[in-house]
């Protein structure tokens, strides 16, 4: 990825953005991804996992997210598309990279973070609805999704997701985007240094652009690179690997013959 650039004001921004869209030769959209440059986060965090055989690893994942999950879903509703975008929500490692269509809840997200300090612009090529895609075990290149299309009780309509496949012959690599043929050329990561957010925020406040409440929220993600930041939840792989999950519960009143119980108390 050689296409980084520097900005410390609106205007470069949208020259760069500006300049990016002359350059397609027919109408596209384009999609912005949060990160930290300096950790290559456009790989999937599945990906940034040391485990082997990942397809193993997802389909326990997945299970796990169908049992603890899905207790809100109906059972018609539940597929492997919808348990991939739970589990993602939750901070689970995914084939799942999130980006947004709206530049200007992305940048607020920017400048609000202290660990992000990149916007990566790509155009939205190969967009399909998930209802067109086979399985997530079936996708051979990069896809692009619309979330909403997926979970339907997603409420951020900005929020969009690619999904990267395993490489060819490999149960242990994925596809990160910066080497998908496709994407790469096209590909604009533009850098913020800390110096220019208190700034940014100003221009984008002062130019009414936020005339409707950001909905970007950043997402705790678990970091496969740094174990003690991990909770402790685990489930062990079928392969004998353990897994560290980070689940996000939320407090659920049980009720029979009138009496309520918790959640994590057994009745009969």
């Amino acid at each position: 990825m050689n296409n980084k650039r520097y900005i410390s004001s609106l205007k470069e921004l949208y020259q760069i953005i500006d300049s990016f869209i002359s350059e397609c030769n027919e109408p596209c959209g384009l999609i912005y991804n949060v990160c930290d440059y300096e950790n290559n986060n456009l790989m999937p965090s599945l990906g940034r996992s040391n485990r082997k055989n990942l397809r193993r690893v997802e389909q326990d994942l997945l299970s796990t997210v169908r049992i603890y999950g899905g207790h809100s879903l109906h059972s018609h509703d539940i597929n492997d598309w919808l348990l991939m975008c739970l589990a993602k929500k939750q901070g689970f490692p995914t084939r799942l990279l999130e980006w947004s269509d709206n530049l200007v809840n992305a940048l607020w997200a920017l400048c609000h973070s202290q660990s992000k300090d990149c916007i990566n612009i790509t155009k939205a090529i190969d967009f399909e609805r998930v209802s067109d895609f086979f399985t997530p075990c079936g996708v051979e290149k990069t896809q692009i999704f619309h979330v909403a299309d997926c979970d339907k009780q997603e409420q951020r309509k900005d929020k969009w997701y690619s999904i990267h496949p395993f490489k060819e012959g490999c149960n242990d690599a994925i596809q990160p985007l910066y080497d998908e043929q496709g994407y790469s050329n096209g590909l604009v990561s533009v850098h913020v240094l800390p110096s220019a957010k208190v700034n940014l925020i100003k221009e984008l406040i002062s130019m009414n652009v936020l005339n409707e409440p950001t909905e970007y929220n950043e997402e705790t993600l678990v970091d496969l690179k740094n174990e003690s930041h991990v909770d402790g939840n685990k489930v062990m792989g079928k392969d004998g690997s353990n897994i560290e999950l980070q689940v996000n519960t939320h407090n659920r009143t049980l009720e029979q013959y009138g009496r309520k119980y918790h959640q994590d108390f057994d009745f009969d």
